[in-house]
């Protein structure tokens, strides 16, 4: 009767293996999708003699032990790396290497390797089928409001253009004085309105290569901008070697020497105290036409949050409309010391077990986590090639199990007929 016994652990063996290679090859083209396999193990050995060791001149007796049959032993999770295939939509992530996104379902933390992400009514970037919440590492939830409004202020200005070496004021023009060049430029404050700056260079001297300058605030629809601290200073340009006609970065003074700058108050209600710091190298200084004007500056007018991009270090970037581009948080990737260890979920989620081990936090590209690929998605890792050649010895298995059954049985059948 033992024979039957033990060919029924093969049969619900096999049948079991067959249900994990049917579920993987079921998943075949599922996103991001790791492949199980099943394995067997011996059910438990029945010792019929057990061993002697060697006496006199007989050596020992091994152990005269047969088995009892088959279980499966474990189900192991595969999670080796996926294809990555682009998808052309850039909400859509995929990690290269080890890690996991953390998604949270506001009770606790759900891991996945499933970036089919998207944005949902609040602006909340969830997983487009479970609607948890992708988490990052900065705010937790993250949250990417489009349509708000950002502006940035003006830190640093360029001038650019030359000031006439050979400039002498000319007693025959009484409305000008050739010495001196007036120019403005503009600010943008902190709330993005744009303001005036008035800048005038003056040469003290007909025979010298330095230019002083001085700067103001041009008032207007009602507002009274000003600066605060010194609002002049001066420089000299060299007059021979490589750098002729350049100015002499060393001898700046005021607040447009290095590291310094000027404290801007924009006089409305907008933040006060706005430090801008001006560069004059792209000036010149040669016996040529003074002309000089803003090069460029890094403020920005107000623009909306028009769209958002993740880079492989899985930083989140709002983009506006005005070209501004700020980083909203950190995508939270997790590791763990066992990976295949973790409680399979559905839609391709996972839940952290004692045997995975605690989940390692931290941003992409670090502590051994991949990098993110955007506009693209992991597929699955089952090989259907490998898995149709284990159908098949699954199948063999199971009938192999089964024709034991049947000749046990005709055994059994011939011993009964014996009485007869």
């Amino acid at each position: 009767m033992s024979t039957f016994s033990t060919a029924i652990t093969g049969l619900k063996a096999y049948q079991t293996d067959l249900g994990v290679i049917g579920n993987n090859i079921a998943n075949a083209n599922t996103t991001g999708y790791k492949a199980s396999r099943a394995q067997f193990s011996d059910l438990l050995v029945q010792t019929l003699q057990g061993a002697t060791p060697p006496s006199g001149g007989t050596g020992g007796i091994d152990p005269k032990q047969i088995g009892a049959g088959v279980i499966v032993g474990g189900i192991q999770n595969i999670q080796t790396q996926g294809a990555i295939e682009p998808t052309g939509r850039s909400s859509d992530l995929a990690i290269q290497g080890e890690g996991f996104f953390v998604l949270s379902n506001g009770e606790g933390q759900i891991y996945t390797r499933v970036g089919t992400f998207e944005l949902d009514a609040t602006g909340n970037l969830v997983d487009s089928g479970t609607g948890l919440k992708v988490q990052g590492i900065d705010k937790g939830d993250i949250s990417i409001p489009v349509g708000s409004n950002k502006a940035k202020a003006t830190t640093a200005v360029e001038l650019a253009g030359n000031l006439d070496a050979s400039a002498v004021d000319d007693p025959q023009t009484l409305t000008k004085d050739e010495t001196a060049l007036d120019t403005s430029f503009f600010v943008i404050d902190s709330l993005g309105g744009k303001h005036e700056i008035s800048i005038q260079f003056t040469k003290p001297s007909a025979s010298a290569a330095t230019w002083n300058y001085s700067v103001s605030a041009v008032s207007g629809s009602g507002e009274t901008p000003s600066f605060t601290g010194p609002t002049s200073g001066s420089f000299t340009f060299a007059v021979s070697g490589a750098d002729t006609g350049k100015v002499d970065m060393s001898t700046i003074t005021g607040p447009g020497s290095a590291g310094g700058f000027f404290s801007f108050n924009p006089g409305n209600a907008a933040a006060s105290g706005q430090s801008v710091a001006i560069d004059f190298s792209y000036i010149t200084g040669f016996a040529a036409l003074s002309n000089v004007s803003m090069k460029q500056q890094d403020g920005l007018p107000p623009g909306s949050l028009s769209s958002f991009n993740v880079g492989a270090d899985g930083k989140v970037n709002g983009v506006y409309s005005n070209g501004l581009v700020t980083v909203i948080d950190t995508l939270k990737m997790a590791s763990f010391s066992n990976p295949a260890g973790l409680l399979r979920l559905a839609n391709g989620q996972f839940g952290e077990t004692p045997n995975s081990g605690v989940a390692q936090m931290g941003a992409a590209g670090t502590g051994g986590r991949g990098t993110i690929v955007a506009g693209a998605l992991e597929q699955s890792n089952v090989d259907l090639g490998t898995e149709l050649v284990n159908l098949i010895i699954a199948q063999r298995g199971y009938e192999s199990n089964a024709q034991v059954i049947k000749v046990a049985n005709d055994i059994q059948q011939t011993t009964l007929n014996l009485l007869r």
